[in-house]
């Protein structure tokens, strides 16, 4: 038989997926025009494709199988373009090219050939949610791919759809603006802190469950709902089409008392509150490209966390992948590369040198707040057009050092030579900018203005957490005796002890701070020696 066309192939798909149907059937699921079914079904006759039952008034068609026709197909596009067809069954993942599509190929994915592979496609893999969000999303599916028509708000500008629904989809992407032309419109402005009085109209159950999977197809680790924010009525509703992030707060994370035995490990209070001071910080004081973001008080206990997306307009999707997807790594690897993998990546994904100036000084931002969090899907490359690339807003910035002074500073290490990423010196980062492109000096006066600006501002946001506090008590239990102690204070400590630990290091001579960390450092003298 010849090959199928694409409508041939559609029917053929279609077919597949139902017992009996019947010629309206098939028009109205998968609206080709019916004298093009006609002509279609009697050549899938022809080639013993498919069977024909019943009379001429009252007949169905059924789809005969053989054991190559047993996949499954599913059609990629990226920002409304069609690129190729994912293929899924027996055991294997295919991947091919549409031949006209003449973009860039994804990472892990080469043009020109048939890729296969036993598991899922890393490029793919990393779009769905991950953990207990995953093993739930997977029930009632019989392969992990399936989960990749119902994500329709993940990140990025990718759309899988059916083949037997192709005609279903009418993308409108030459209605989206340049990222550039409406990034203030997108990302928008706000103070810290933000407190937002709005009204939540989502049910408890859902802001109570410890892994949502139907409620936001984000991955990540942290619970998600897809919500937009109505801002004349402070109104935050569930949706589809969401243009903003819930993050509610988790009992078992904010509770001392709620949690299992290993608490220790688990105990993350305010942690909205911590999200959304470091996120702000980076915005107004440091110039970060950030997105708007604020807490709103729960009803029991706690903070839930809002965020603006930054990859969506008007509900049209732009181009975002992360590292995980970029280095072609699976997200259960994301903490196993490496910070010189991480920035050889960043050197060939972006495009302009202050991108990557960028991306190294939120590298060193993150260090200096113990950002032990941040691993390869928590930095990501935003496309902004013509296939040039843009380190993307910051997302999921948090300093584990609150909780745990101990942490790791970063996610990654250094491979050559290891090195865990604690107790860094310039070197590292010295070595890193190499890797992009920016020189020792350029890379020290940047780290200089951005040090500077962290050692006389962050006392001041801790001041007006303080202030917060006032009204806001945030309270943390310290062990499972009645012993409390402020979340401004534990935020202060972990400053206080980053500055002792850049003039150990030698940070602080070396950028020539030595007088503004001096009256900060004089200070955590005077406290460390005053009785408790």
């Amino acid at each position: 038989m010849k090959k199928l066309n694409k409508n041939e192939e559609i029917l053929l798909e279609f077919i597949a997926k139902k017992s009996e149907v019947s010629v309206g059937e098939i028009v109205e699921g998968t609206s080709i025009v019916l004298r093009t079914v006609q002509r279609g079904l009697k050549k899938l006759l022809e080639a013993n494709r498919i069977e024909a039952l019943g009379t001429t008034r009252d007949r169905v068609y059924r789809r005969v199988f053989d054991a190559k026709d047993t996949l499954m197909k599913l059609v990629v596009f990226s920002s409304g373009v069609m690129i190729g067809e994912l293929h899924f069954g027996q055991g294997e993942y295919t991947f091919s090219y549409e031949n006209s599509y003449k973009g860039d190929a994804l990472e892990g994915l080469e043009k020109g050939v048939v890729n296969r592979s036993v598991e899922l496609f890393a490029y793919f893999e990393n779009l769905i949610p991950e953990y207990e969000r995953r093993t739930r999303l997977l029930k009632g599916s019989q392969d992990i791919a399936e989960v990749l028509t119902q994500l329709k708000n993940a990140h990025g500008a990718l759309d899988f759809i059916e083949k037997e629904k192709l005609y279903e989809y009418k993308p409108n992407y030459g209605a989206r603006k340049n990222w550039i032309s409406v990034k203030n419109k997108i990302l928008g402005t706000n103070e810290f802190p933000n407190l937002i009085d709005a009204t939540i109209e989502i049910a408890d159950e859902i802001l109570d469950a410890t892994a949502n999977t139907e409620h936001s197809d984000l991955s990540g680790y942290q619970t998600k709902v897809d919500v937009d924010f109505d801002r004349e009525k402070n109104l935050i509703v569930e949706s589809k089409n969401a243009a903003y992030l819930l993050k509610p707060r988790n009992k078992h994370k904010s509770n001392y008392f709620n949690s299992d035995e290993d608490t220790k490990k688990r105990y993350y209070p305010f942690i909205a509150i911590n999200e959304h001071m470091f996120m702000s910080f980076a915005k107004n004081e440091l110039g970060f490209d950030v997105p708007f973001s604020g807490i709103i008080k729960a009803k029991d206990v706690d903070y839930h966390y809002l965020t603006k997306r930054y990859d969506r307009i008007d509900s049209l999707k732009y181009n975002q992948q992360d590292f995980a997807q970029i280095l072609d790594v699976p997200s259960k690897d994301k903490y196993k590369s490496s910070s010189e993998e991480l920035f050889k990546a960043l050197n060939k994904k972006l495009s302009l040198e202050e991108a990557k100036l960028d991306a190294l000084m939120f590298y060193y931002y993150s260090y200096l707040i113990k950002h032990a969090d941040l691993h390869l899907k928590n930095i990501g490359a935003l496309e902004i057009g013509m296939k040039k690339y843009i380190l993307a807003p910051l997302y999921d910035v948090i300093s584990v050092g609150i909780y745990n002074g101990k942490s790791l500073d970063l996610g990654l290490g250094m491979k050559t030579p290891y090195k865990k990423p604690k107790n860094w010196r310039l070197e590292e980062f010295y070595k890193l900018a190499q890797l992009v492109g920016i020189s020792e000096l350029k890379f020290k006066k940047r780290a200089r203005e951005l040090t500077k600006i962290f050692l006389l501002k962050m006392p001041e946001y801790i001041e007006k957490l303080k202030e917060f506090e006032k009204s806001n008590p945030l309270k943390i239990q310290k062990t499972r005796v009645d012993s409390h102690v402020d979340f401004s204070r534990k935020v202060q400590s972990m400053f206080d002890k980053r500055v002792v630990k850049l003039k150990k290091l030698g940070i602080i001579s070396e950028l020539e701070l030595v007088k503004e960390a001096g009256g900060l450092l004089n200070a955590q003298k005077n406290s460390e020696s005053e009785p408790s």
